[in-house]
């Protein structure tokens, strides 16, 4: 695929408004314009997916428009009752890859501000959805090597299981939310050298790597962002029950029960994750492992929490 085009699912598109950028469509192996912004009907949407065609393409020059055109619309697509709730959860996955896109390019107070208001909606749309919904949505996610998608994977996987673990508690999702899709956000103080390296990494990078919980939690404080569920989240996300994470080593009784939680999905995600030095494992493969090889890194309460809501 041509890298200076981005794929857009049309499904994201409102009809008769205008749009900040130019649509293409893929003819062969050429993309030629489609639209000059000022065309697209939900009559050109029905006839376009009676012909079997859900993507058109924007250039990737103009990805920022993009990301900017889908948290505007956000709220209206979620509202849309001709939508079904699995089209919903796949622009929900999508508008949130592109804000921490833009938000690991520059991990700043009016970014995260901006991010914030995207999570509110997205945890809306968790809230709203009943049990097969939620099935449904973890279904769709991709586990890909990007730092984006991992970051959304957690945000929907950490909500869902929090919604689980405090059915009964008065906790603000949103708030849990928040904190798990930027859970990683110390990351973007790590050399792309360390971070992208397609092998296993040495000794040395990888004290760098384990230094992205504070660096993650330097970053909200710094910028006026840090609440106690980012706290828990950023610092705890490698901790591990029986003593063996990072950065301090602590034990189950002094992680937070939001850091057992974002472990937990972080490493259910990364085990599904394809690496160059690692065959992605299937949902059942990654399940067992968890269960068998790593019984004494989650709490097991939680661990069976996390399976009634996969299944």
């Amino acid at each position: 695929m041509d890298s200076n085009f981005i794929p857009l699912d049309i499904q994201l598109l409102q009809p008769e408004d205008e749009k900040p950028f130019r649509l293409y469509i893929l003819l062969g192996d050429r993309f030629v314009p489609y639209s000059q912004g000022d065309g697209f009907t939900e009559e050109t949407r029905q006839r376009l997916l009676r012909e079997g065609i859900h993507t058109l393409h924007i250039r990737a020059d103009e990805k920022h428009a993009l990301q900017a055109y889908m948290n505007g619309n956000l709220q209206a697509i979620l509202a849309d009752p001709s939508m079904s709730h699995q089209e919903k959860s796949k622009i929900v996955y999508d508008t949130c890859t592109y804000q921490l896109e833009k938000l690991w390019e520059a991990p700043e107070a009016k970014a995260i501000e901006e991010s914030k208001g995207i999570f509110r909606q997205s945890v809306d749309h968790v809230i709203s959805s009943n049990r097969d919904a939620i099935r449904d949505m973890v279904l769709m996610i991709t586990h890909e090597t990007s730092i984006y998608t991992h970051s959304v994977n957690v945000g929907l996987l950490g909500t869902n299981l929090a919604r689980e673990v405090y059915s009964d508690a008065d906790k603000d999702l949103h708030e849990i939310g928040y904190a798990m899709f930027l859970h990683d956000i110390g990351k973007t103080r790590i050399d792309l050298s360390i971070l992208n390296k397609p092998g296993r990494l040495t000794n040395e990078e990888w004290e760098v790597m384990k230094s992205h919980p504070e660096a993650g939690y330097q970053i909200l404080e710094g910028e006026g962002h840090l609440t106690d569920e980012a706290t828990s989240t950023t610092l705890q996300h490698h901790e591990r029950c029986n003593g063996e994470g990072y950065p301090k080593g602590l034990n189950s009784s002094e992680i937070d029960e939001l850091g057992k939680i974002c472990n937990l999905v972080d490493t259910y995600d990364a085990l599904l994750a394809d690496r160059v030095y690692k065959t992605a494992l299937s949902p059942y493969q990654a399940l067992k492992i968890m269960k068998e090889e790593m019984q004494g890194q989650f709490d097991q309460q939680m661990f069976k929490e996390f399976l009634y809501m996969l299944y």
